[in-house]
């Protein structure tokens, strides 16, 4: 049975300049967008997926999944897409996943990010790896739009500083640290297509 009540929503846009790209979700894996990996995960155990994108890409329909723009013209990064995000949720929590990390296992992250907002009673559940703290995979209470609204009218600009005012609890993926794994230079692309070819043959 699929997840119903909860909203995943991809953010799609990033730009890299190491791998000399516009938008990192269409850079192409093992014959495959790199978002198709993400969205695909998704679908495995949710119903309600969109992707965010910065400016509207007519490539992302192909994946059939509703778009959501950011509202704020100028590049606000991931802090712009929450927003969207939060705007257009349908559910109280939503599930805030990056394009460019293929091998998530987003059922144990929104499984184990939901028990522990549960459990802490919190409104903004963020994962960390071992390492360090995943910023753009969290689980976020839709009633921190306004917080997010008045936090980017007052200049604010880091995602990870709006994290701290809200005192966003750190979920420990130690464990599953492997998964975490994002493309970010060409060796990474190259990286990742041999493990992806290897688990897909």
């Amino acid at each position: 049975m699929k997840q119903t009540n909860l909203s995943a929503v991809v953010l799609s846009g990033g730009q890299s300049s190491r791998i000399k790209v516009a938008d990192k979700g269409l850079v192409e894996l093992a014959g495959q967008p790199m978002i198709h990996y993400v969205l695909h995960n998704l679908h495995l155990h949710l119903t309600d997926i969109s992707i965010s994108t910065h400016t509207p890409q007519t490539t992302y329909q192909q994946f059939g999944y509703p778009l959501i723009n950011d509202q704020y013209n100028d590049y606000l990064g991931p802090l712009a897409g929450i927003h969207a995000a939060l705007s257009h949720a349908k559910t109280q929590n939503v599930f805030i996943v990056p394009c460019d990390c293929p091998f998530l296992n987003t059922q144990v992250i929104s499984e184990r990010l939901s028990h522990a907002q549960q459990q802490h009673q919190a409104r903004l559940v963020v994962a960390h790896d071992g390492y360090h703290i995943q910023p753009t995979i969290a689980l976020i209470d839709r009633v921190l739009l306004d917080s997010l609204e008045q936090y980017i009218k007052r200049g604010g600009r880091r995602l990870m500083l709006w994290f701290k005012e809200e005192q966003a609890l750190e979920v420990d993926f130690s464990d599953h640290k492997d998964m975490f794994f994002n493309i970010n230079t060409p060796g990474d692309i190259e990286q990742a297509e041999v493990y992806l070819n290897s688990q897909y043959k």
